[in-house]
């Protein structure tokens, strides 16, 4: 479950553009953990806390830290500049955890009141850091995150320098202060994506332009009156007229002579009666 520092940050990094309201969450430690249930790297922050709890069960470590940063995403640590501290730190460690995307505000507080209430530790094992939000500009950003990787670095020196040397850190962010900016493309394809939208433009517009021009023409010239299947209809009636022409005609011209419908009172008619 060791994992460098590189490969940690690199797999937060791997979605920082996919959702800008969610938060890393980065779990280290001096002991051997467990394997968590879950290594999906977008996860809600209950099935994060859940996993946080199932591997801290245990009490592995004899102090505990949790770092809560107020409007940290993935996209903060894409740089390894951002932390350096902290990745070193991250790097040498037995066992790690991370998850680039949680979705929901995940409170350090409760994963340390839960440490508080199943392990016997002193209360100054368990420390909780809230620090100051990060800036929404860039340049603000990794200047904050400077500041307080030098200051994280002091603590995290005192826990290795301790009597056993066995610590547990929690790095997460906290609730956010700011609307999260919204996503904005960025093309890669050296502009053919930003020329293949400039010409379905240009094709709408087209299409729009010739409907305002049909609208002013002629009748006979803005609709279409005689149509294939008007054609075969026609050619259908034609042949269905003729059809119906012959019979009519056929029975017209049976001819019956006025005398063949008279009843027959001669001598041969009295004859057929006896």
């Amino acid at each position: 479950m060791r994992l460098s520092a590189a490969a940690a940050i690199a797999g937060l990094c791997a979605s920082s553009h996919a959702f800008s309201d969610s938060s890393p969450f980065i779990l280290f430690s001096t002991a051997k953990l467990s394997k968590p249930t879950s290594q999906d790297q977008l996860q809600s922050s209950s099935k994060v806390l859940e996993s946080t709890k199932q591997l801290l069960s245990s009490c592995p470590t004899n102090r505990y830290l949790f770092i809560s940063q107020p409007n940290l995403n993935a996209g903060h640590l894409s740089s390894k500049a951002a932390v350096p501290k902290l990745s070193d730190t991250l790097s040498h460690a037995a066992s790690s955890y991370s998850v680039a995307e949680v979705a929901g505000e995940l409170d350090v507080r409760s994963i340390a009141a839960y440490i508080r209430e199943t392990c016997e530790l002193p209360a100054s094992a368990i420390n909780v850091i809230e620090l100051l939000p990060l800036p929404s500009s860039v340049a603000g950003s990794v200047k904050a995150l400077k500041e307080n990787d030098d200051e994280l670095s002091m603590v995290l020196e005192q826990y290795k320098t301790s009597a056993d040397g066995s610590y547990t850190v929690v790095y997460t962010g906290g609730p956010r202060t700011e609307k999260p900016q919204t996503y904005t493309a960025e093309f890669t394809d050296n502009g053919a994506g930003h020329s293949e939208l400039k010409r379905q433009l240009h094709d709408v517009n087209a299409i729009r332009r010739q409907e305002k021009s049909a609208r002013n023409l002629p009748l006979f010239e803005k609709y279409q009156y005689f149509t294939p299947g008007i054609f075969m209809g026609l050619i259908a009636l034609i042949i269905l007229m003729s059809i119906l022409y012959a019979g009519v005609s056929a029975l017209a011209s049976l001819q019956v002579s006025y005398g063949a419908f008279d009843k027959e009172n001669g001598p041969a008619a009295q004859k057929k009666q006896q």
